[in-house]
């Protein structure tokens, strides 16, 4: 165990732990990377590599920004050849976008954009546990540990009890290519981008209109894109390519709390951002995804429109 357990959760306490997280997950994977690399090109591959390229000139495999954004961002990257190794093809895509949400983390955490809470390092927790366990990294283990001292606290009855995994019981595992679910996952993808997103529930009302666009997005002063520089609240969800919105801590989707709106709501949002992904969301219900390297406006969302309890009231939401 690298990373000391805190007695308590405070918010100094859980800045330290996240940003300790970050570190060894760079150092991990940096190792990973040119563990990799040496075997295939010699010990020095990445001295080569900055000669023959001029991208890596000034490449520092150990800065976690660097190395998640040539990962994630760089379509010439010569660094996923070792990604290959260890995941399917099939699922590369999505294990890139995985790599994608912690560059996004990263950001939100070094701006102080945060709520320094133990939601939100266990959310941070299970973004490294997704990243960190197909390649069998070391943060693995860190992540467990921190991550089990927060949902079972120590004490007299709970001393030698296993840890308890998040990770696996609520996200879908990276699998072999050849397995019967990844067969019916790809299924499931591919009939959805046909299907497109008007048609998710035979029952579910026909896509919205360019005329109910202004009534759902409000009186808006920002454009798409534009940087929230506000801090983000302990929530985070998923804006699948369906136009589901899935939130990460509890796995409901809106459709399942809060039918009324999650349609017209879901459709919305995936119009403005089509490849789904990560979103989140700030005090005064201001919805922003992760644009290149910022956090960036989406849209706007009232109260009664979201999760219930997630937005106090939708007094700014008007």
């Amino acid at each position: 165990m690298r990373i000391q357990i805190p007695g308590d959760y405070s918010e100094d306490n859980v800045t330290v732990t996240a940003n300790a997280l970050f570190v060894h997950f760079a150092n991990d994977l940096s190792q990973f990377i040119s563990t990799f690399m040496t075997s295939k090109f010699g010990v020095a591959w990445l001295q080569n590599l900055k000669v023959e390229d001029s991208n890596y000139r000034n490449f520092n495999p150990k800065d976690p920004a660097a190395l998640l954004k040539d990962l994630a961002k760089y379509g010439g990257s010569k660094l996923r050849l070792a990604l290959h190794s260890k995941i399917e093809r099939g699922y590369l895509k999505e294990y890139l976008e995985d790599l994608d949400d912690l560059l996004g983390e990263r950001n939100a955490w070094l701006h102080r954009q945060v709520q320094e809470t133990q939601a939100e390092l266990l959310d941070l927790v299970t973004t490294l546990l997704r990243v960190g366990k197909p390649l069998g990294l070391k943060i693995v283990d860190d992540c467990l540990a921190i991550q089990n001292s927060i949902l079972n606290p120590i004490n007299e009855n709970s001393i030698g009890e296993p840890t308890v995994d998040l990770e696996t019981s609520t996200q879908t595992e990276i699998k072999s290519e050849n397995s019967p679910q990844v067969v019916e996952a790809i299924d499931v993808i591919e009939i959805q981008v046909q299907q497109g997103i008007s048609k998710t529930n035979d029952a579910a009302p026909e896509a919205i209109s360019i005329l109910n666009i202004p009534e759902i997005a409000g009186l808006e002063t920002s454009q798409i894109g534009d940087d929230v520089k506000e801090r983000l609240l302990s929530h985070s969800y998923v804006l699948q390519l369906n136009g589901d919105i899935r939130d990460r801590a509890s796995d409901e989707l809106l459709m399942e709390v809060n039918p009324t709106s999650a349609q017209s709501l879901g459709t919305f949002l995936i119009s403005r951002k089509p490849t789904g992904g990560r979103i989140r969301i700030t005090e005064d219900g201001t919805l922003c995804a992760f644009f290149g390297e910022k956090w960036g406006y989406l849209a706007k969302v009232k109260a009664e429109d979201w999760f219930p309890t997630h937005l106090r009231n939708s007094s700014n939401n008007q």
